[in-house]
């Protein structure tokens, strides 16, 4: 008799990394504890690993990252911008890895087996990308962005002078950096330089789109999509989000 023995190599390391991160202690996800994190990567020269995010004590999206601090960093960023999020019910677990394990370690095969038990998680429900990019405009939002959609009133702090003058892309640029969720525009150079006058006008990302939109003027729309914001000279239809026009 004779028989060829297989050894799955990448679904054991998979099944040993989920028993190992249930076994571990969930810890809320906040500057401080990402601050600890980051330190303890330092300390032990290790920045690669594998991570769970957990809602309400229970598993909600599993992923891999080259720098674990960081991206857990992002996505707590994310989950700031989003309605019916309580950011005190936001917790994780982390396995960091070292060089060897790296490449053992399957973001997919982890994902089905933790899919398995929580059927409901974030992954491939649209919570993972930084920003889907421009052909997701105008498609019809994931799970995860139906169920939480942007904060459109999100406050922006903004300087202005007496009057509540200040460059346009002064505006964007704040937006852009202060929001936790995507702004994308394209104004030309010409116009960033333009002064608007934003007087006693609202400084939340809502009220700031409609003002920017009614400045360009025609041809000029703005849309508020399920996970963020865009401004173009577009004649594009946004059929899943909230249009802004002159």
């Amino acid at each position: 008799m004779h028989s060829l023995y297989v050894f799955d190599f990448l679904t054991t390391v998979s099944l040993q990394l989920k028993e190992k991160l249930e076994g571990l202690d969930e810890t809320i996800l906040n500057k401080k504890s990402l601050s600890e994190l980051a330190q303890y990567q330092r300390e032990n020269d290790s920045q690669h690993g594998v991570y769970v995010i957990h809602y309400g004590g229970v598993p909600k999206y599993v992923g891999k990252a080259n720098n674990v601090s960081d991206r857990l960093g992002q996505h707590l960023t994310k989950l700031s911008g989003r309605k019916g999020i309580d950011l005190d019910l936001i917790g994780y677990k982390t396995l960091l890895l070292d060089k060897s394990m790296s490449t053992a370690a399957n973001e997919d095969i982890l994902i089905s087996m933790f899919k398995q038990e929580h059927q409901d998680m974030w992954n491939g429900g649209g919570f993972g990308p930084k920003d889907p990019g421009k052909e997701r405009d105008t498609t019809k939002p994931g799970p995860f962005d139906q169920a939480y959609p942007i904060i459109d009133e999100y406050p922006i702090e903004l300087k202005t002078d007496e009057s509540g003058a200040i460059k346009l892309r002064d505006v964007v640029s704040t937006m852009k950096e202060q929001l936790p969720y995507v702004f994308r525009y394209n104004i030309p150079a010409e116009a960033l330089e333009r002064t608007i006058v934003l007087g006693g006008e609202d400084r939340r990302a809502r009220s700031l789109l409609k003002v920017i939109v009614s400045f360009l003027g025609s041809g000029w729309k703005g849309a508020i999509i399920s996970y963020g914001m865009v401004l173009y000279e577009t004649s594009k239809h946004y059929p899943h989000g909230e249009e802004i026009n002159p």
